[in-house]
């Protein structure tokens, strides 16, 4: 007789075990990294806008500061000029400081926070003197060559001890220009400062967000080296955080140029050779990002900003600080241009606002600032008359500005630029979109995206972004059309009343009411192709909906199980929401039809293996729970747990 030797069948059972074992704790270790997040759900966005008031010898006016406070901004974003505060080389350190003064006390009265930016050399400090004799810009965000030079003294060290390492009683050293005039200003206007102490403030009022440059990967903004600009964000982290520890550092907005998309990761890669890195939060404690007129980076930017930090295992909030388009239809125009490159109509700029907002909450976005109030100077500057379209023809060269405001500008010449409007210091129909976002966008989650309409559901002709608000219990779902043809969405409700309020970018609500439990909506088709590097591009969707309704309905559960095992049960269940996302599941188990005890109550984990006895039934019945607290009916599912004949433990004999 010849025996079939026991070893192949040992080595088979351990490896079906080792197999069982690997897929329970990759499901396990895969489930805890979702109760992670669930357990830390962070709610967005917060308002802002660029400009609301600036740096003047009196403040900007009344009307202005409440035209910003009706749209719902509750943060403004300006800059400090260096050049403007330390105006002389022969008075090194002599601040003049008036006109801020005047700008942040009236900002605080008007219970507005402040993102204020800290930049431009002045040209006695610059690095590159021949350009020192250049004509400074003009009051507005822009910098002139010596303005966007490296400062001398950047890399002395910047305590007087020598050292880059912070400390209680330690001193600024004067031979490092920008780390001087850095903390002077945030001893200045901290909570508790020096104009804190001044006005009366209470504790905790006052500048607490120093963004370090502005847009520091284009070269108009920074003539210096990536390695330049991160000795820049770091002197200036250590200098602000020794005058206040609990100073918020912003690293520069990013215009996130189509020729260095890579600078922030860039600046990164020269932190990760500091040795100090780690200890001081790698300089910056939030990272901004910009984008103008294609509203789908908004979430690209944001996004890509936060794989640099993931890839290194930090986290920070991100802040669009900047993101906008100008009108073409309006004055100061073109109003003749309809292709006018990187312009909109004043009814697509409002469509920018509330995508760009939607796309940038998703990626994760803390913070949107809208470029800007009023039209003010733009990026152009200029007075020019106030053109009819009427008086358009081929032969005509009319004159163009930047319409970027939510307001146009008043007839005020002593102030401002582009005077002549009709219809002076009215709001454009981006003013209602923003007010919209203020009004209902707001405490948010992100949930989940989708393009449908075509073959695939991740890239079709129609946008679905959809958030849960946990304090109503509602879902916001934004949808648009993607190209210039208009769709038709087919939306499950997701509340028995199958009611939902309908919102469109000029503010106008209706309750719209599903049939057979589906809102159908038509999709107005996108219009801008005003991108100079595809004409057939659609930078901006169509016209946006925003479609509220609560979570009413329970969520849809599966569960599946072995028919039979021999001893321990290998369970998993799934759970889907499309209201408010899942929270998290009981799981029940019955012996032998006997009552259903508890076995894992109220896990977010969607696997696990139940250790049963050969010879009896199981039932399983899994209960799911969505963040609305609608809770499903149970999902059964039943296994039988073998007796094993004796045999089975015996090796088999062969003839």
């Amino acid at each position: 007789m010849n025996k079939r030797p026991f070893l192949p069948s040992l080595i088979i059972f351990l490896a079906l075990f080792l197999l069982i074992y690997w897929l329970d704790v990759t499901a396990t270790e895969m489930n805890q990294a979702v109760e992670t997040a669930a357990a830390t759900p962070a709610t967005q966005p917060a308002y802002g806008v660029n400009f609301i008031s600036w740096a003047r010898s009196s403040p900007v006016s009344e009307t202005r500061y409440q035209n910003a406070l009706a749209a719902g901004a509750g943060w403004n974003r300006w800059p400090f000029y260096w050049y403007d505060i330390e105006q002389t080389s022969q008075t090194p350190g002599d601040f003049h400081w008036a006109y801020q003064d005047t700008a942040v006390i009236a900002d605080i009265a008007h219970g507005l926070q402040t993102n204020i930016i800290l930049l431009g050399t002045p040209p006695f400090y610059t690095t590159n003197p021949a350009a020192a004799s250049s004509a400074l810009p003009p009051d507005r965000l822009a910098l002139a060559a010596p303005q966007a030079a490296t400062p001398l003294g950047l890399y002395e060290p910047v305590f007087s001890d020598s050292s880059d390492i912070p400390g209680p009683g330690k001193t600024i050293n004067d031979g490092n220009k920008w780390a001087r005039f850095a903390y002077t200003a945030v001893v200045r206007y901290k909570p508790g400062g020096v104009i804190a102490q001044q006005e009366g403030w209470p504790s905790g009022v006052g500048v607490t967000h120093w963004e370090i440059w502005n847009e520091p990967d284009l070269s108009s903004f920074w003539d210096g080296t990536t390695a330049d600009y991160a000795r820049l964000l770091k002197v200036g982290y250590l200098a602000a955080k020794q005058a206040d520890a609990n100073a918020q550092i912003i690293f520069g907005g990013l215009a996130n140029d189509s020729n260095n998309t890579n600078f922030y990761n860039n600046v990164m890669a020269v932190f990760d050779g500091d040795a100090n890195a780690g200890t001081y939060n790698f300089y910056h404690d939030i990272l901004a990002t910009h984008n103008y007129l294609y509203a789908w980076e908004s979430w690209l930017h944001v996004w890509r900003a936060g794989q640099t930090l993931a890839n290194r295992g930090l986290s920070k909030p991100i802040w669009l600080n900047e993101s906008g388009v100008p009108v073409w239809d309006d004055y100061p125009g073109p109003v003749c241009e309809s292709d006018s490159p990187y312009r909109a109509s004043m009814s697509e700029q409002a469509d920018f606002i509330i995508q760009s907002a939607f796309y940038a909450a998703y990626a994760g976005a803390d913070n949107l600032f809208f470029f800007q109030l009023y039209d003010d100077c733009g990026n152009i500057g200029g007075d020019h008359d106030w053109y009819s379209p009427d008086t358009c023809s081929p032969d005509v060269i009319e004159p163009g500005g930047d319409a970027f405001g939510l307001f146009r500008n008043p007839n005020d010449p002593a102030n401002y630029c582009y005077t002549h409007h009709p219809q002076p210091e009215s709001p454009r129909p981006g003013y209602d979109a923003y007010r919209v976002l203020t009004t209902y966008f707001t405490g948010m989650e992100p949930l989940w995206r989708l393009r449908p309409g075509g073959s695939s559901p991740y890239n079709g002709p129609q946008e679905w972004i959809a958030f849960y608000k946990p304090g109503t219990g509602e879902r916001v779902l934004g949808l648009w059309a993607r190209f210039g043809d208009a769709q038709t969405a087919v939306i499950t409700s997701t509340n028995a009343a199958n009611t939902g309020l309908l919102i469109t970018p000029d503010g106008v609500t209706q309750t719209i009411a599903a049939t057979n439990g589906v809102f159908t909506l038509t999709l107005p088709a996108a219009t801008n192709q005003n991108a100079p590097w595809d004409p057939a591009l659609y930078p901006i969707g169509g016209r946006p909906f925003i479609l509220i309704e609560p979570d009413t309905l329970p969520p849809e559960v599966t569960a599946s199980a072995p028919v039979t095992a021999v001893a321990d049960i290998a369970l998993a269940w799934q759970g889907s929401d499309l209201g408010s996302g899942m929270q998290d599941y009981d799981v029940t188990v019955s012996v032998d039809g006997g009552t259903a005890v508890p076995w894992k109550m109220g896990t977010t984990t969607t696997a696990g293996t139940y250790p049963g006895a050969p010879g009896h039934v199981y039932q399983f019945t899994v209960y799911g729970r969505d963040r609305a607290g609608n809770v499903s009916g149970g999902t059964a599912v039943a296994t039988i747990a073998k007796a094993l004949n004796e045999h089975v433990y015996l090796p088999l004999v062969v003839k």
